[in-house]
């Protein structure tokens, strides 16, 4: 069972990381020039987002202290026959660097490879144990050392500089998520050869997470190797309509023949909870996402939808809000009387008294009829532009809405086949935040 969960959590990670994260091994395929030119047209990525640090860095909340607890009690260790003792403290943080070492395929993964971080973790972080995290993703990396105590004279014999790489992972449509660890030893010295690291994991909350379910085998520690571990937890939160939030939190502990104590327990938790659900609208399947970082749906105007994209542009340049990254959000309406009331009051049918439709074209508003910035929370404030062929409406700036004649077909594959989507892999649930980015 964990071999097929890791496979899909991975399938769906990999799709979601930049091209140049996954150097995949060698294949037999060679891309076609349809195929280039759409990797060539990706669109860009927001910015992920910085999680506020608790009060206390939760990475080290069993381990910031470990030293000191372990030389205030240097005596009695001597007397108990404790000779070298192994304790953990922070360590100067410093900018991480990409692993040299090549991700890999799907195939490959499933086996013992760890996920590889995406490139804004390496990017963003700063190598002091902060958390930046998107609507799929969440990541840290944090500065470390072993220390290696001599109890009878209190002084150091060896230590061990390590960073940690951890990954937290979702699915959209899986009700599990990943959350793994990796130790990379950039230096140490003194008494440390034949150093080993293993770990567990917990999930408290609605969420399960049996012992087949985590893999963190005693692995070597040395400059060039990079031990790890992984849990893959299960949300409770699988039955129609329900919505559940935990925290997972990996430990781990390093040991040597040659130290007659080990180091105390470690213990990171994500700082940001994994929103797990079954209350999507128009999905069927349960999944999870990092519910407080506010998604964002890009829009080219180059693309698919160049006059659906031209009419949001114009709205959100006339004060309408939902534009990222400095707007005020939208939120998503799901109530069904209210999506119809939007969409009548900013699209009135012209056999109401309406505009008419020109021949092949369709009304679009905006904010959408989906959201609660929608045309019935402001009827008296609606506005147009002078190619939407609208003549009863005019132009106006701050807030109410916007309608614009566009092509039916664009209008009807927009709605279907982009923002339908963006809601459903993003897990858009009632009053959940979201922008609109349009880009060229």
């Amino acid at each position: 069972m964990r071999s097929v969960l890791r496979t899909a959590l991975i399938a769906l990670t990999l799709a979601l990381l930049p091209a140049q994260a996954i150097a995949a091994t060698p294949q037999s395929h060679t891309p076609t020039p349809s195929e280039t030119s759409s990797a060539a047209a990706e669109l860009p990525q927001p910015a992920p987002q910085k999680a506020e640090r608790p009060n206390a860095n939760t990475a080290l909340a069993s381990s910031a202290s470990s030293c000191e607890k372990v030389r205030s009690k240097l005596d009695t260790l001597a007397a108990e026959g404790q000779r070298t003792v192994a304790c953990t403290a922070p360590a100067p943080a410093h900018k991480p660097s990409v692993p040299e070492t090549p991700a890999t395929d799907v195939t490959a993964l499933a086996d013992r490879t760890p996920v590889p971080l995406p490139d804004w973790c390496y990017d963003s972080s700063d190598g002091d144990g902060t958390w930046y995290y998107n609507r799929s993703h969440a990541c840290s990396i944090d500065t470390l050392s072993v220390d290696v105590i001599d109890t009878r004279t209190g002084e150091l014999v060896g230590q061990i500089y390590y960073q940690t790489n951890e990954l937290v992972y979702t699915a959209d449509d899986l009700p599990t998520w990943g959350h793994q660890v990796t130790i990379r030893m950039y230096g140490g010295w003194g008494l440390i050869s034949g150093t080993t690291v293993e770990g567990a994991a917990t999930c408290p909350g609605p969420c399960t997470l049996s012992e087949a379910d985590v893999d963190f085998p005693a692995q070597s520690v040395s400059v060039g190797s990079a031990p790890w571990g992984e849990a893959l937890p299960a949300s409770t939160a699988t039955a129609a309509g329900a919505i559940g939030e935990a925290k997972s939190t990996m430990y781990w502990v390093f040991n040597n023949p040659s130290w007659t104590q080990g180091t105390d327990l470690i213990g990171s938790q994500v700082v940001v909870p994994v929103r797990c659900d079954n209350d999507t609208k128009g999905v069927s399947t349960p999944g999870c996402v990092f519910k407080d970082y506010a998604p964002v749906n890009v829009v080219s105007l180059s693309g698919l939808y160049p006059n659906y994209a031209r009419h949001i542009q114009d709205a959100q340049a006339s004060g309408l809000p939902g534009a990222y990254p400095d707007g005020q959000p939208l939120t998503r309406q799901t109530n069904d009387t209210t999506i119809t009331s939007n969409r009548r009051t900013a699209c009135p049918q012209a056999s109401s008294g309406g505009y008419p439709r020109p021949t092949g074209y369709s009304c679009d508003e905006y904010p959408f009829a989906s959201t609660h910035q929608g045309a019935a929370s402001n009827p008296l404030l609606g506005r147009t532009f002078d190619w939407c062929q609208i003549s009863t409406l005019t132009s106006r700036t701050g807030p109410g809405w916007s309608a614009c004649m566009i092509p039916a077909t664009e209008n009807t594959a927009a709605g279907r086949d982009d923002l339908r989507i963006f809601y459903n892999e993003n897990r858009v649930l009632e009053n959940d935040a979201f922008y609109v980015w349009i880009v060229q």
